[in-house]
């Protein structure tokens, strides 16, 4: 065998290089940045960044609202919702009955209320229900929701003598159990 041949033998068998490693290297980190370029372009694109409208006001107001919900809690009253809902082609229809006691048990009469649906992931599809008085304080109200999914239940009650009563309660419309 001739010394050439030997030789061409040793760099058929060299193996890894550092033209390969090189290319590895940029292979791996070239794959990562595509996919951090098309994830922040979907994540840009689909959300606006905006879900109160006016953030420094609101901030500005954050001592007004603690004592605000201080006097919720001291009003001592208990709500509890009783909510179906059905699955339809474009979403799901929601009916929600509302029961409101004061602290001593006793049911709170003669409110006015709604229920708003808000949906975190879509902006736009918000819903608003009144709430009726069907019972001494059971308050109902019915919505079609324009698709199925999370959303947020959010009850306003207001009352002459009494500053407005808020809460929210996550709520799963339609299409499968809420556990799931």
């Amino acid at each position: 065998m001739s010394e050439a041949a030997t030789i061409k033998d040793r760099k058929s068998k060299r193996g890894w290089t550092g033209y390969h490693t090189l290319a590895a290297l940029v292979g791996f980190f070239g794959v990562i940045f595509a996919v951090n370029g098309v994830m922040t372009y979907i994540a840009l694109s689909t959300f606006s960044g905006i879900e109160t409208q006016n953030a420094y006001q609101t901030g500005r107001d954050y001592n007004e609202r603690l004592e605000a919900a201080a006097e919720q809690r001291a009003l001592g009253w208990r709500v509890s919702f009783d909510e179906t809902f059905a699955a339809t082609p474009e979403g799901a229809d929601a009916t929600v009955a509302v029961q409101v006691l004061n602290a001593e048990g006793a049911a709170l009469t003669g409110l006015a209320g709604d229920l708003t649906f808000w949906r975190p992931v879509v902006r736009g599809e918000d819903v608003v229900a009144t709430l009726t008085e069907t019972a001494p304080g059971i308050y109902s109200a019915q919505a079609s929701l324009p698709a199925r999914g999370h959303w947020e239940m959010r009850l306003l009650l207001e009352r002459e003598e009494a500053a407005p009563y808020y809460l929210e309660k996550r709520i799963w419309a339609g299409g499968r159990d809420s556990d799931g």
